[in-house]
């Protein structure tokens, strides 16, 4: 008999350990797919043309809703280990309804960014008025980069700061390379380099920062390219909430269990495992905001 009770208690430890694997490796798994995304966002933002925008404010309302709820979270975990069903329902539904209030400043940010012309997919420039699509002044509102470097907009077209290098003799190049000034012609110096394209001569030269337009080819690109950061916001905010409505079916599952079950030990798991996860997306969207307002 008492092997026989021994063999139950061994397995169901086997089983409450297994259900908190399964849900550190769904953790680890939506950390990589995450983790992969904003790298791919950084990638982008280097390569090709890039629009910078403000971030909606509402996203701060919508961290303040999941990290109040983070914390009522805790307070329902507590309640069901001291076995008060009246408590975890009332802390579990606390958290549902913060996590629908989230879910609803999330849909307000997507309205206000759609309205300013920010689309998931759409392009950066209007193909029939050739005007941008987003609304605002450019330089205040938004920029766009290209590879790195933020356009300028002026009457005559879009320019750039690259760099250019100018033919010096061996004199100019040593007395450069001694004193590396900060200007050079008139512009900010960066570096002299001898140029070996030329294999019969190698040709001295000082680079220096300036001011270029963007070629009528690039110019062409411009107006042919999709606006990839806003299809970036809308992919890691939709995901992000996507995850968040699985797991506000799971709350509401746990509110039933709390309601019509005995909170024994099976369930006071069920109850932290949720935990586990809510906690994870509340740190999961912090460290998408900070990654947004920071990186964006």
């Amino acid at each position: 008999m008492e092997n026989q009770q021994d063999i139950e208690l061994y397995y169901q430890k086997a089983r409450r350990k297994a259900k908190t694997n399964i849900v550190w490796f769904g953790i680890f798994s939506i950390v990589m797919l995450f983790a992969g995304l904003t790298s791919a966002y950084i990638v982008s933002k280097g390569d090709n043309f890039w629009v910078n925008f403000s971030m909606p404010n509402t996203l701060w309302i919508s961290t303040i809703f999941i990290l109040i709820s983070s914390i009522t979270m805790v307070l329902a975990v507590r309640a069901s280990k001291e076995q008060s069903n009246k408590r975890t329902v009332m802390f579990l539904t606390i958290t549902l309804v913060l996590g629908l209030f989230f879910a609803g400043s999330q849909y307000m940010a997507w309205s206000q960014l759609r309205a300013k012309g920010y689309a998931f997919a759409d392009k950066i420039i209007n193909p029939n008025t050739g005007e941008f699509m987003m609304n605002g002044k450019y330089g205040e509102d938004f920029t766009i980069q290209f590879q790195g470097n933020e356009l300028i907009q002026e009457e005559d077209g879009l320019y750039f700061w690259g760099e250019q290098a100018i033919k010096i003799d061996k004199e100019e190049y040593e007395q450069l390379n001694a004193t590396s000034p900060e200007m050079f012609v008139g512009k900010e110096f960066i570096r002299v380099q001898e140029n070996k394209k030329n294999k019969n001569k190698t040709i001295l030269e000082a680079v220096v920062k300036s001011k270029m337009p963007l070629s009528p080819s690039y110019l062409a690109k411009l107006k042919e390219v999709g606006n990839v950061s806003s299809s970036y916001f809308y992919t890691l905010t939709i995901l992000h909430l996507l995850h968040i409505l699985v797991a506000l079916f799971y709350l509401i599952g746990m509110i039933v269990l709390a309601t019509k079950k005995e909170l024994n030990e099976d369930n006071q798991l069920k109850i932290k495992l949720g935990g586990y996860f809510w906690h994870f997306f509340a740190g999961l969207w912090l460290y998408l905001l900070l990654f947004l307002f920071l990186i964006h």
